[in-house]
């Protein structure tokens, strides 16, 4: 089950969101400030973070911008200050989520698991198998038989693109405006030669060259 951090001062609203939480079945871990959420965050796996934004020692800002210096795992920011300024502060901080005191706690529940299960979901998507290749396109990294294969970054992100429109015919500019933008100086023959590299290092056979078009990831890799 998904561990939570729960950052909040307040003893009694920390206590009872931990209460809460753990009534789902999650495990929770406490902080009531701000240099105390570091140092567990730092120390402990955590999958997702419930973080009030006024917090001693270190506020809920400081905070976020430590924690996305090294993750991106989910961030639900709270909050007594209702205003603009301060959602706009945790969006521009990359917080995920945000909520205004008083809360219901069955809303906070629905949006940490809606939270976790975006996250899931992502993971899932960043790493394909195929064969006797396993590419993670988070971590920029391609293995053949657990063996590192020497492919650049451009070459991952247009197998990426493949992945995400199989079945889809993308036309070479297609792939020249998505990867390099829009009329970037690319020759169509660029992308011939991306592909090429493609199917020789990952043994990726199913790439279909449609002639006069661009290319196709069939459906049955």
């Amino acid at each position: 089950m998904a561990e939570i951090l729960v950052v909040e001062d307040d003893r009694d609203t920390n206590e009872a969101i931990s209460e809460y939480l753990c009534s789902l079945g999650y495990n929770v871990r406490s902080a009531y400030d701000g240099k105390e959420a570091l140092q567990i965050f730092f120390n402990v796996a955590v999958d997702l973070v419930v973080l009030d934004i006024m917090l001693p020692e270190i506020n809920g800002i400081s905070v976020l911008a430590k924690i996305r210096e090294k993750s991106d795992i989910p961030i639900l920011m709270l909050t007594a200050v209702c205003d603009e300024y301060m959602q706009i502060m945790s969006f521009d901080g990359d917080a995920d989520d945000y909520m205004t005191k008083p809360f219901s706690m069955i809303i906070l529940g629905k949006r940490v698991a809606a939270l976790l299960k975006r996250r899931v979901k992502q993971e899932e998507s960043s790493i394909v198998s195929f064969g006797e290749t396993t590419i993670d396109f988070d971590a920029y990294t391609a293995f053949i038989h657990g063996q590192k294969i020497d492919i650049t970054a451009k070459e991952l992100e247009l197998v990426k693109m493949l992945f995400e429109y199989q079945g889809r015919v993308l036309t070479r500019k297609q792939m020249v405006d998505c990867l390099w933008g829009i009329d970037a100086p690319i020759l169509d023959r660029t992308i011939d030669t991306y592909i090429k590299n493609i199917r020789k290092k990952l043994g990726i056979h199913t790439i279909t060259t449609v002639k006069g078009v661009g290319y196709r990831l069939e459906r049955n890799m």
